[in-house]
């Protein structure tokens, strides 16, 4: 059986690795197996800056690394409700919004900001300073490059990838509207200028 233990309203797997130090944590989270959340930055120029904030109920699985923020944002965050697959790699000064869905392998490089109800496949491998729109669905084993549009509403995959479709299943099930779709777009083109 697996052990987990009751800390601050969260269960957390005994094999985790956490820098409580530099977390700011909500309740009812999940952390699984070998976790390993607040090492320092993947950028060698940079020096460790800020906190690494995690809202409430989301399941982050096995071998998953969380990595501290930087001087760029100060900030690694996670919002609510998000289920992050075994594996996966959040670089430095990430944003992830709520309702999200990181498959197993899924590597975002650093300031990489995820909208609400994005899904990233298997393998999807992310460029740093991007943005991934809301409600898009992504291909396992695409590969997004730091220029690439990736606007809300729509399923991409590839190798670079490529727009396919709009993502119908996603947008009917979180009842999106028209209207809906244009004020996340441009929240989206907002997003993409500042990142």
């Amino acid at each position: 059986m697996l052990k987990f233990k009751k800390i601050k309203g969260n269960f957390v797997h005994h094999t985790a690795v956490i820098n409580w130090k530099d977390l700011k944590i909500g309740k009812g989270n999940i952390i699984g197996p070998y976790v390993v959340i607040g090492n320092k930055a993947q950028w060698k120029k940079k020096r460790k800056s800020g906190k690494i904030v995690i809202g409430n109920k989301n399941i982050i699985n096995e071998f998953t690394n969380i990595h501290l923020p930087t001087t760029l944002k100060k900030l690694t965050y996670i919002g609510n409700n998000n289920y992050i697959m075994n594996s996966s790699t959040i670089d430095h000064d990430c944003y992830i919004e709520d309702h999200v869905t990181i498959s197993s392998n899924v590597v975002l490089g650093g300031n990489v900001h995820l909208m609400k109800h994005s899904n990233l496949g298997i393998r999807t491998i992310v460029h740093q300073n991007q943005v991934i729109g809301s409600y898009t669905m992504i291909g396992m084993g695409s590969i997004i490059t730091r220029k690439k549009i990736i606007k809300p509403g729509y399923v991409f995959y590839g190798k670079p990838i490529k727009l396919i479709k709009k993502n119908n299943i996603s947008l009917n099930k979180n009842k999106i509207t028209g209207k809906s779709l244009t004020t996340e777009f441009l929240r989206y083109k907002k997003l993409k200028k500042n990142i």
